[in-house]
């Protein structure tokens, strides 16, 4: 028996998923061959993971394009989802994106600001928070922090692994963790994607 799982598995080790599989189905014994399904699958997670050290991983940041709509470059920017569990639902997400004077940093909303609101925004460890007040950018759904932002983004929030978010204006209050493994990488992407000027 340890014979037939170990000559299922040392070849399964460099084998297609399917291949391991079978190999683990032709097993008789039902033990053996959960323990093989085991393996398997654990083996399959390893292989499956982000590679850890380097910061080459861009983790679930996206590079979104949007063409401009009256010609000229296009508006590219990086992008990611908050922690849908532990955020507000009116929480869209942060964006990063490039401008003539390097990127920006914005906050993403599901229900738009008035234009002329000056939401106030904390970011950060709620002991030591940055506050900041942002700008409604046209048509409110989105709001700009400050260039200082964009520092910090460049920076310190590169060691973080989450960024709480707290977004009040208009009465309402909007809260939020942005996972922020993997924003050396997208950052280094959305320079090399930046339009020339």
């Amino acid at each position: 028996m340890a014979l037939t799982l170990s000559s299922a598995l040392t070849p399964a080790q460099d084998a297609d998923p399917a291949k391991m599989l079978d190999a683990c189905r032709a097993i008789a014994d039902s033990a053996a061959r959960l323990r093989c399904f085991e393996n398997a699958a654990s083996n399959l997670g390893a292989k499956q993971q982000p590679p850890s050290g380097g910061g080459t991983s861009m983790e679930a940041w996206r590079l979104v394009r949007t063409p401009n709509p009256a010609g000229g470059a296009e508006a590219v920017s990086i992008m990611h989802t908050p922690d849908l569990l532990r955020s507000d639902p009116d929480l869209a997400g942060l964006i990063i994106r490039c401008a003539e004077q390097g990127p920006e940093v914005l906050i993403a909303l599901i229900t738009p600001l008035p234009p002329r609101a000056h939401p106030q925004v904390v970011l950060g460890d709620p002991k030591r928070p940055t506050r900041v007040e942002a700008k409604v950018v046209p048509p409110g759904a989105s709001i700009l922090l400050p260039g200082d932002a964009a520092a910090l983004a460049s920076g310190p929030w590169q060691t973080l692994a989450e960024l709480p978010v707290e977004v009040s204006g208009e009465g309402a209050t909007v809260r939020g963790i942005i996972p922020l493994r993997g924003l050396d990488a997208a950052l280094r992407t959305l320079r090399a994607n930046c339009p020339a000027r």
